[in-house]
């Protein structure tokens, strides 16, 4: 049984890239070219989401080459890492979404506890679950996730079902 935790993560930039060259700036950057909308690509410690037809958001890490290009803009997403056994269960708590659904690898883009928040399962043996939000939104997120965590309880399995 893994204990459930919830864990800020700092480790990467965060970018929108949005325009016809925006492919291209991730290219130049050495960074995954996602090719669906909504599909996201983890490499070398970065991860790539296509957020739409000409849209990416890139989180990468500082010591990695950074994507420029005339529509590429830093964010300053606050993000999570859900881990545990039953982390479904927490998200069962606080978003409308069936989660059994989620495979790894997977890029979701939903409101979590009434905050819009972007959702990326890992393809690691074991899944984590990272949640990115605006900053102001942290604290709050962070709040309810937390209390979710303590009514599940730190230690516990998820049997799923509705």
């Amino acid at each position: 049984m893994n204990a459930l935790k919830l864990t800020p993560v700092d480790a990467w930039q965060g970018w929108i890239l949005t325009g016809p060259d925006s492919s291209e700036a991730l290219q130049q950057a050495d960074l995954p070219v996602p090719q669906q909308a909504f599909e996201a690509l983890m490499h070398g410690g970065n991860l790539v989401a296509k957020t739409g037809r000409d849209e990416f958001m890139a989180f990468v890490l500082p010591d990695a080459r950074q994507p420029l290009g005339e529509w590429c803009f830093r964010r300053h997403d606050s993000i999570f890492q859900l881990s545990g056994a039953a982390w479904m269960a927490v998200m069962a708590q606080v978003c409308q979404f069936d989660f059994r659904q989620l495979q790894p690898g997977d890029w979701q883009m939903l409101a979590v506890a009434g905050v819009n928040c972007w959702l990326y399962l890992s393809a690691e043996p074991e899944a984590r679950l990272l949640i990115g939000c605006d900053p102001g939104f942290s604290q709050y997120l962070q709040d309810n996730l937390d209390a979710v965590i303590a009514d599940v309880g730190p230690i516990s399995e998820y049997p799923g079902g509705a």
